[in-house]
């Protein structure tokens, strides 16, 4: 039995590995369609990635790319920062590793695939989403202090994407 469970860990694991690589586009994102040759070996370095093939190396950055995957987490290029994405499902959720405490980190949102990426602060949101009263209603009572990133019951999104899938019908 062990060993059945060894060998179903090695081919997920295999699963996972064969499906890393570059999204070129915002739509190769959304459609999860990655590119890398075979038998390639990819390497993350700060806000840049680099996939080795039969002896040549391609760096992709936020100049000629939209983002990649590796090791099962997916990350967003923009203005030559990396973000990792949390959430893409009501607000899109990034969030960076802060340098200073490695424990934490600061959360960034777009209003989609192109959407441009701002710090998640009140103002913020208030200011991208206005004309939405519903979410205004909700952002009035709702109290920023609290974790809005831990995952939640509600698909074991962010809460704060929660939220926008439970109120919001369109964005803008």
């Amino acid at each position: 039995m062990n060993r059945l469970y060894t060998l179903l860990f090695l081919f997920i694991s295999f699963l996972s590995q064969a499906q890393d690589g570059v999204f070129l586009t915002a739509e190769d994102f959304i459609e999860n369609k990655v590119y890398r040759p075979e038998d390639s070996k990819i390497h993350e370095r700060f806000a840049t990635i680099s996939i080795k093939n039969n002896g040549s190396k391609i760096i992709y950055s936020s100049d000629n790319a939209y983002g990649y995957k590796f090791k099962g987490r997916q990350w967003r290029f923009t203005e030559n920062r990396t973000y990792e994405v949390v959430s893409t499902e009501g607000l899109w959720v990034y969030r960076v590793q802060n340098a200073t405490d490695l424990s934490s980190f600061s959360y960034y949102f777009s209003d989609g695939a192109y959407g441009e990426v701002k710090p998640l602060t009140r103002r913020n949101i208030r200011n991208c989403f206005s004309s939405n009263l519903k979410l205004m209603a909700v952002l009035n009572k709702l109290d920023w202090r609290m974790d809005l990133f831990q995952p939640t019951n509600f698909r074991h999104l962010p809460l704060i994407s929660a939220l926008f899938v439970q109120v919001v019908d369109t964005f803008k």
